[in-house]
């Protein structure tokens, strides 16, 4: 029986450039390789990571490739390079394990590998090396960037410059755009020393404010297609921006964010760049001042009590359904209101009604409790919630047995290479290779191991949170009314079975949808019963 292959390539950031690394490319060399053996092609996979790392698991075309090599559709895996398939030395250990379980032997192009001790350490010091290299690149890549700041030069890394400036006509620094600089001054002068009637503007009335005069905002004047609001529309959170934004005073900020890790860097790690003043300093602090002391003060509608709150959705336009809390003579009542309806969504004009929340929250909550109390329906929706997540933590767990039985060989060869050094047939520099080997490959697969661990123990505690419904649903049951008279507790119970409700009305009656990973439901909202139950 004639035998088959898979070819896969991948490119990442660091190397669409390189000749021979595109995709097209390895692929091409990978399927004459197949051809000169005789094998079958059954199936192609290229990878364009765009900006995910090679050391990263979650590769769409790899997962396909090992499932196929799961359900025994081929006999062999066909990559240019060890690279291509990862620099990540533990990832490459574990992928080629959970292939070779499967009966299937990862071939390389470029290089042969025997199924050897000499053949695996020769594998091990050539993806050592390409892990080495993908973090030595990157170091460069950043101490050149500094340095190029450090001796005078901007960098953007391609994006545009803050609103209020521009980039100098030989790309050194940055310049004042006097039109944007203008609108600048207003936004601060708005909010710290108030209109022309001496009225401080908040960030939403300065917004509204811009929005009336039709102008501009950074994304209209630097052509981005991607904006939610309409032109010359501004949010508070444009406002937000320019008014934290240390730019104004003079202050630009290199290497403020850890791209890698997603977070800010410590602040004494970042390189300050000159560039030309808007915002006098007094005139900036004060405004940090007044910021610092806006976000101490109680949010519209924190003080209230929505059990939906973010939960809910307008099922006639799609839109988030608002919190709103209205005063009417010496009372308050509470609302959910689409934000399409109240203009808050660009081109969407929503005839959905308001709904009062105390009256949406307890029929949500008499559902939520009918729900425990049906321990057939509990139970079953239970086993299918931890059913489904069994589906997600079974590769997690496949994978850290596959790097325990790999950390053990690893071990198991240290400990033969001291009995290889004490008889003294086995010259020392090979020895010394073969321990650094195996070494960084303990680390790497440590590492890992580490982060599944964090991940298995992530499944767990949503185990526990589980039971926390079963300790509840028994006190239901019991007629103890605790959750009644906790919102908090009522809340947590919310967020544990993540319940969503979509707002209708039809025929002129109103509707609560409403699902859990339990049940769904449609509510009529007049009645309090329930239609079409599910």
């Amino acid at each position: 029986m004639k035998k088959r292959a898979v070819l896969y390539a991948r490119v990442s950031g660091d190397d669409r450039s390189k000749d021979g690394r595109n995709l097209a490319g390895q692929i091409e060399m990978c399927r004459e390789y197949a051809i000169s053996k005789g094998w079958d092609v059954v199936a192609e996979f290229s990878e364009d990571d765009r900006g995910a790392s090679g050391a990263s698991f979650e590769l769409p075309e790899l997962d396909r490739a090992r499932d196929m090599a799961q359900a025994g559709e081929y006999d062999y895996f066909v990559v240019r390079e060890i690279d291509r398939l990862s620099r990540k030395l533990a990832k490459q250990l574990i992928v080629e394990e959970q292939l070779k379980r499967a009966d299937v032997e990862v071939v390389y192009v470029l290089e042969e590998y025997a199924d050897s001790p000499e053949g695996r350490l020769n594998k091990h010091i050539r993806a050592t090396i390409a892990e080495y290299e993908r973090e030595k690149i990157a170091e460069r890549m950043v101490r050149g960037r500094r340095q190029v700041v450090k001796n005078g030069k901007i960098m953007l890394h391609g994006n545009k410059p803050p609103f209020g400036y521009r980039l100098s006509e030989d790309k050194t620094t940055l310049v004042i755009h006097e039109e944007e600089a203008a609108i600048v001054r207003m936004i601060y002068n708005l909010y710290v020393e108030g209109d022309e009637n001496g009225v401080k503007l908040a960030t939403r009335a300065i917004a509204d404010r811009l929005t009336e005069m039709k102008v501009p905002t950074w994304a209209d004047l630097r052509g981005y297609s991607y904006k939610k609001r309409g032109h010359g529309e501004w949010s508070w959170r444009h406002v937000i921006e320019i008014l934290r934004r240390e730019t104004y005073v003079g202050r630009w900020h290199y290497g403020k964010r850890n791209a890698g890790a997603n977070k800010y860097n410590p602040r004494e790690y970042w390189l300050t760049f000159e560039v030309p003043v808007i915002i006098p300093e007094e005139l900036w602090e004060r405004a940090q001042t007044q910021r610092k002391a806006n976000t101490t003060r109680p949010k519209r509608n924190v003080r209230h009590e929505y059990l939906l709150r973010r939960r809910g959705k307008c099922g006639h336009c799609g839109s988030a359904m608002n919190c709103i809390a209205r005063k009417s003579g010496k009372k308050i009542y509470l609302y959910y209101i689409c934000n399409g309806h109240m203009g808050g969504v660009v081109n969407v004009s929503c005839d959905l009604p308001g709904y009062r929340a105390d009256h949406v929250d307890a029929l949500v909550w008499e559902w939520i409790k009918s729900l425990l109390t049906q321990s057939d329906v509990l139970e079953q929706g239970l086993a299918a919630y931890h059913e489904s997540k069994e589906q997600y933590a079974a590769p997690l767990r496949d994978r850290l047995l596959v790097m325990d039985d790999l950390m053990g060989d690893s071990r198991s060869q240290l400990d033969r290479l001291l009995d290889l050094y004490l008889s003294g047939n086995i010259p020392k520099e090979f020895l010394l290779d073969k321990k650094d080997s195996l070494e960084k490959t303990l680390a790497s697969l440590g590492e890992e191991r580490r982060n599944l661990r964090t991940q298995i123990s992530a499944q767990a505690g949503s185990e526990a949170d589980l039971s926390k419904l079963r300790v509840f649903a028994e006190e239901i049951s019991a007629k103890l009314e605790g959750g009644d008279d906790s919102f908090e507790r009522r809340r947590g119970i919310v967020e544990l079975l993540d319940v969503r409700a979509t707002m209708i009305v039809e025929d002129g009656q109103k509707y609560v949808d409403v699902s859990c990973f339990l049940a769904s439901e449609k509510l009529s909202f007049e009645t309090g019963t329930n239609r079409n139950g599910g």
